[in-house]
This record gives C-alpha cells, structure tokens and sequence, in this order.
C-alpha cells in the first residue's frame, strides 16, 4: 500500500481502504461498537457542505466540502462526525472551525477529532486530539520546570 504525505500507511480491512492504520482501527472500534448495541449506524467518508457551488463573475466554483472519517448514528438521535487525525492541517482546522460554526445551535449534530493514544486514550486507544494536545503541552511545561 502507499504512504501519505505525512507517513500513513494505507491498509485494506473488509475491502474498504482506509488512508491510515489508526483510521481502520476505528473502523473496526465502530464495528464492535455496533455489534454490541452501543452504536445504531455508522457511515464512511461522509461530507458537509459548507459553502455550496455559485459563480462568480461569470465562472463556476465548486462547493467547499469537509469530507470527514466517520459518521456515527446513536439510538438517541445523535450524530457524531468523526475524523481521526495525527496531525491537523491548517485547511482541516479551518474546516473544522466552519463546520463547528454552522452545528453551533444543533445539540444532535456533533464534530470530534479523534487521535491514537496508548498512554492516554479510553479503553480502545483514543482520544480527543484537542485533549491530547493540551495533555502534552502541559507534560512539556512539566519538563520545562514551567
């Protein structure tokens, strides 16, 4: 399989490709998840529009769209759009900001990024990547003398 820009290793489970390790992974977290009832529904590589197709000055744009890892369907109505990251690009963090923008007043509709932690993640290895980051900048501080 081929490597991403950033060192990801894609790899095949169930004949659906997913574009890291860590990314499968959660597949078959979700999996589980569902076989034990906990989960309703989960959807792969779903998409938000954020900013839909217009034409300016004459040219078409094409819509904006944040594609995201996972979306995961609960028996109490909520929805919980899933993206694993390693490392956030400026783009995904922008994307990210828009989409928690226009969920701002939906209690139903939520977006988590989600990161692979041995150390610090729950019982299947992850956590949130805003937590995991504010958990190793504060072991940095510790070391720091800070």
């Amino acid at each position: 399989m081929s490597k991403s820009k950033y060192g990801a290793k894609k790899i095949i489970v169930d004949g659906i490709k997913f574009d890291s390790k860590v990314e499968a992974s959660y597949y078959k977290v979700l999996k589980h998840k569902q076989e034990i009832g906990e989960v309703k529904d989960f959807e792969l590589q779903p998409e938000i529009e954020i900013i839909p197709s217009f034409k300016y000055k004459n040219r078409k744009r094409r819509p904006m769209v944040y594609r995201m890892d996972f979306k995961v369907e609960y028996y109490d109505g909520l929805i919980v759009y899933v993206d694993i990251k390693g490392m956030p690009t400026p783009d995904a963090k922008l994307k990210r900001k828009l989409v928690e923008h226009m969920f701002r007043d939906n209690e139903l509709e939520h977006i988590i990024w989600l990161s692979a932690s041995i150390k610090y993640g729950d019982q299947y290895g992850f956590i949130e990547t805003d937590e995991l980051t504010a958990i190793r900048r504060k072991n940095k501080r510790k070391k720091r003398g800070l």
